[in-house]
């Protein structure tokens, strides 16, 4: 068994290279062959591998930014003839625990934000308005801030009623009953 087992870890190997300049391997001898003894092949023992289980998909990306936008009213927007606005934030990504502020002109109007991201108000006065919206995380650090968007509300004149003015245009007192004229 121990002369088995010896042959089987060594091997004798004949080389030779023919006319044409080929080199020949055989383990049958050849006439111009050299001897060649090969040690007994090698092998590998492995280790165990230490395996890491895959990334999570949250733990191979970095958690997407939240996102906070005021989509109307657009910024320069202006508002003829209304005492009232709607439009409308998308807030995503927010976080769970967060709270959002949506400010008309300072004032906290956050109650008047539906779950879908619309709102209305009422009464809202002539003249340019600012409306901001931020989102704050549950210790208070502001996650999220909107660009402010800037919009204003145009009615006609309170002095000529009837008669529309363009912003920045004066407005001619009329005499009650007393309309305009050419001349000719």
């Amino acid at each position: 068994m121990l002369v088995a087992s010896a042959s089987a870890w060594s091997a004798t190997v004949y080389k030779w290279v023919d006319d044409q300049g080929v080199t020949h391997f055989s383990d049958q001898p050849n006439p111009r062959a050299e001897k060649l003894t090969i040690a007994g092949a090698q092998s590998y023992g492995a280790q165990a591998a230490a395996v890491a289980a895959p990334p999570t998909a949250a733990a191979a990306r970095p958690a997407a930014p939240p996102v906070c936008l005021i989509d109307t009213p657009a910024s320069g927007q202006v508002f003829l003839d209304a005492f009232s606005i709607s439009g409308h934030v998308t807030l995503a990504r927010v976080g769970d625990g967060s709270q959002s502020t949506l400010r008309l002109d300072g004032e906290d109007i956050s109650a008047l934000l539906g779950p879908s991201g619309s709102f209305s108000v009422s009464q809202v006065g002539r003249g340019d308005h600012t409306l901001t919206l931020q989102v704050t995380d549950a210790r208070g650090e502001v996650t999220c801030e909107a660009s402010a968007v800037t919009f204003s509300l145009r009615q006609r004149s309170a002095v000529g009623p009837g008669v529309p003015t363009a912003p920045g245009t004066p407005t001619v007192p009329m005499a009650p009953g007393v309309g305009r004229h050419s001349s000719s």
